[in-house]
């Protein structure tokens, strides 16, 4: 299945049998963190969630009168929210996995961050909540060596980025190197070398100029060195050449 596929219809079933393995786990090992609801609590939220994001669909996608975008953009701060709500319940359940060492359910929770996070894109919504989904791109990108898959992920980053809340993309506070945002941009730029497609490299490469330019130096600098690493082909070296030369300012000989 594609991963811009966005199936929240099974987001309920897929709740209920990790809310099942948290619970069984957490009986024979009742620990109680002061921060956390029980799971059984945050799998019954997270389904509510679910429910009313298919009224959404319904209300605005699934009918033959079908609402225009406009009348979408009224509900614009309650997407958010709704999104953001999601989100932090989902990050909840996948602490919960954490604590009780059930690794293939955290893995599992974490992404389904990313439909979430991209159904709230896709509805005009904002997110305020990254750090789940972000981790989980992270991971999908890392375990595929796919240019296809990996300009369809790119793409799915430029959503999520785009999609990030005005606050988020300020990016004021900048002593947090982990912060969601610069990892977010900084990972889109290693994605889409990845891709070898120019295009792809100079659309994200420009988002990094605008968004991280404290980091746009490094960051072409590191993939310069990773051009002779790797051997990367020559198309893909001439781009990151460009910016290279554009932010560094090497000395010619």
């Amino acid at each position: 299945m594609s991963i811009v596929e966005i199936d929240l219809n099974a987001l309920s079933d897929v709740v209920d049998e990790v809310t099942a393995a948290l619970e069984q786990a957490y009986a024979e090992n009742p620990i109680r963190p002061s921060d956390l609801a029980d799971p059984h609590q945050i799998g019954e939220n997270l389904k509510q969630f679910a429910r009313t994001v298919q009224q959404v669909d319904a209300e605005y996608h699934g009918n033959s009168d079908g609402k225009s975008r406009e009348a979408l953009t009224e509900k614009l701060d309650d997407l958010s929210q709704l999104g953001d709500y999601g989100l932090a319940q989902l990050n909840a359940l996948s602490q919960w996995a954490g604590l009780l060492e059930l690794e293939e359910l955290q893995v599992t929770l974490d992404e389904l961050a990313i439909p979430i996070a991209l159904w709230t894109a896709r509805n005009i919504g904002s997110l305020q909540e990254l750090r789940n989904v972000v981790d989980a791109l992270s991971r999908i990108a890392n375990q595929t060596q796919d240019s296809d898959f990996l300009a369809e992920l790119s793409g799915i980053m430029d959503e999520i980025a785009n999609a990030a809340a005005p606050q988020v993309k300020a990016d004021e506070d900048k002593s947090h190197a982990g912060r969601p945002w610069r990892v977010l941009n900084l990972n889109h730029g290693v994605v889409a070398t990845r891709t070898h497609d120019p295009a792809i490299m100079e659309s994200v490469f420009e988002q990094i100029l605008l968004r991280l330019p404290e980091d746009a130096p490094t960051f072409f600098r590191e993939g310069m060195e990773q051009m002779d690493v790797i051997d990367y082909p020559g198309h893909v070296r001439e781009v990151m050449e460009k910016y290279y030369k554009m932010t560094n300012n090497p000395t010619l000989h």
